[in-house]
């Protein structure tokens, strides 16, 4: 699987106002309805705080990879945000956050779940990767460096 498949243009976002986690999940869920990769609004957040609520999803170096399953996702999707510093939101090296990753999926999808997050891990592992994504200011941008 090509996780850039998953990734549609709508779903890539740069917000520097946003700057909670609260808002950031707000922007996440509002962006995967309009896309029309969510049917519920509501109970979607309420599934990404639900799993957020186990263990952070902030990683490290600013990126989170904030996710859930949720019988309220039309099909696995992607979406890249580059927000402010978010400093209720942080890393396991305690940083801020200021790029996710936000995964979806159906409920019933572990296995496409597990893939995307092993996949995506591999790729945040590398700083240049990092740095490209946290330097880049189009949609294009970031397009063409996950297809690297």
């Amino acid at each position: 699987m090509n996780i850039t498949d998953l990734m549609l243009p709508e779903l890539i976002i740069f917000d520097d106002s946003i700057r909670s986690k609260e808002a950031l999940f707000n922007l996440i869920v509002e962006s995967f309805h309009s896309a029309g990769r969510a049917t519920n609004s509501k109970k979607l957040i309420k599934d990404l705080f639900k799993r957020e609520n186990e263990t952070s999803t902030g990683i490290e170096a600013g990126f989170g990879i904030p996710h859930a399953k949720s019988k309220h996702v039309t099909e696995p999707s992607i979406l890249f945000a580059h927000v402010g510093q978010i400093n209720d939101y942080q890393g396991l090296d305690g940083q801020p956050i200021e790029c996710v990753f936000s995964i979806i999926v159906p409920k019933k999808s572990s296995d496409v779940h597990l893939q995307i997050l092993s996949s995506l891990s591999r790729k945040l592992m590398d700083e240049d990767f990092r740095n490209q994504l946290k330097n880049a200011t189009t949609r294009e941008e970031i397009l063409a460096i996950m297809h690297t």
